[in-house]
């Protein structure tokens, strides 16, 4: 049984104003420990028993500066990485292409940098540094790239939250197709369209700098909406939060082919298709909506009853703490 700890957790704020994911503090609070929250800047950890950094490293530059040069001097250190990395080379994927945008965030050094190799650079120079103490991914094939450099880590994924991610409304579905996320990505507009000159009526929203599409809103959208796309930045990678936040809203989950998505089971929790084959299997699901409401329901009741984010949290605890034993098959290099 774990005791109250007393828990720093850093996590970026968003063009927006949004919190990257204010539901981690939240469970945490909820299970008892003491929290508070920053960004990247000054950090007195006297009296903390864990460092807890949200999503990537890369945002945090002042505080894992601070860390690498204090050796042992610290608190326990844990990171949640939930950012993109290159797909190890067993996946059979070609490295990733990265977008002008991307290319000029690497070379301004902007701290939002959340691109592959970027993202991949910072965790070998931490491992270097003998940081952090626990290294979570929310994606197998994060961990069998990290595996591949003998970085040991392990295999949390993301997790529902009724107060962050929605819930089925009952509302009416009367739009057919969504994509939810930033339209910034090149391969993302070929494919949508690409739909669009099939035929396919796809609506698209999202943002990192406005709140259209965050909160009530977007619990809103996504309980009007009959099937939303999973077109993830590269080929192969699972967009977890994505297929969470359509599974637990209703809404029926089609992506591109998932290396490895696990917890999620396809033709289960969701349909896959290659973007060659994406028209027609949207346009079956449209026209069959009793097989689109068997997926859809699966889904979100795996999603709400046993994929938690309050599940997710205390098992990160429990590899901090080590008040529990870890699955084998939740650990991989180390």
């Amino acid at each position: 049984m774990i005791g109250a700890l007393r828990i720093t957790v850093c996590q970026r704020r968003l063009a927006n104003g949004e919190l990257e994911r204010p539901e981690v503090p939240a469970v945490l609070r909820a299970a008892g420990h003491h929290v508070r929250e920053l960004d990247d800047g000054p950090l007195d950890w006297t009296g903390d028993d864990l460092l807890w950094m949200q999503g990537n490293a890369n945002w945090y530059p002042l505080i894992t500066a601070r860390l690498a040069a204090a050796g042992r001097r610290r608190p326990r250190v844990v990171l949640w990485h939930t950012e993109p990395l290159p797909p190890p080379p067993t996946s059979g994927l070609p490295r990733p292409r990265l977008s002008l945008r991307e290319i000029a965030k690497i070379a301004l050094r902007d701290r939002r940098a959340t691109d592959v190799y970027t993202n991949a650079a910072r965790l070998r120079r931490l491992a270097r540094a003998g940081l952090p103490d626990v290294l979570v991914v929310s994606a197998r094939i994060r961990q069998d790239y990290l595996t591949g450099l003998g970085i040991a880590s392990h295999f949390v994924p993301l997790g529902y939250d009724p107060g962050c991610h929605g819930r089925d409304l009952g509302l009416e579905r009367d739009i057919d197709v969504l994509f939810l996320g930033t339209m910034q990505v090149p391969r993302r507009r070929r494919l949508v369209a690409g739909l669009r000159r099939a035929g396919v009526e796809v609506r698209t929203a999202g943002s990192w700098e406005g709140r259209d599409a965050w909160g009530d809103a977007r619990t809103t959208l996504l309980n009007r909406t009959k099937i939303l796309l999973n077109l993830p930045r590269h080929p192969g990678e699972l967009a977890g939060l994505r297929m969470l936040l359509g599974m637990a809203n209703g809404a029926m989950v089609v992506s591109e082919p998932i290396v490895d998505p696990e917890p999620y089971v396809p033709d289960r929790h969701y349909v896959e298709a290659p973007p060659a084959l994406l028209p027609g299997v949207v346009r079956h699901y449209l026209a069959h909506p009793d097989q689109r409401g068997r997926v859809a329901g699966e889904a979100r009741c795996f999603v709400t009853t046993e994929l938690t984010m309050r599940r997710s949290v205390g098992r990160i605890l429990a590899l901090v703490t080590g008040d529990a034993p870890v699955p084998a098959a939740a650990e991989r290099g180390g």
